[in-house]
């Protein structure tokens, strides 16, 4: 039986992950610049969730739906 070594593929080397965490804190040193990370990508989230709930929505109509709920700015 062959033993899994951490240095494979599925396994990454813990220096790497730390090295990753690092250029992560390094853009994301404000409360600010990690909010405005996790809106960028909250749309994709909403999509996904709600495919895997079995009712899907388009990014359009999500967007749509953003649009008609902001309020006019004048």
């Amino acid at each position: 039986m062959q033993s899994m070594a951490m240095s494979s593929p599925r396994y990454p080397r813990r220096a790497d992950l730390a090295q990753k965490l690092r250029r992560w804190q390094k853009r994301h040193n404000s409360p600010a610049k990690v909010a405005a990370t996790h809106r960028q990508v909250l749309l994709d989230r909403v999509v996904e969730s709600m495919a895997f709930e079995n009712e899907p929505v388009t990014m359009g109509r999500l967007r749509s739906l953003l649009e008609s709920r902001s309020p006019k700015v004048t």
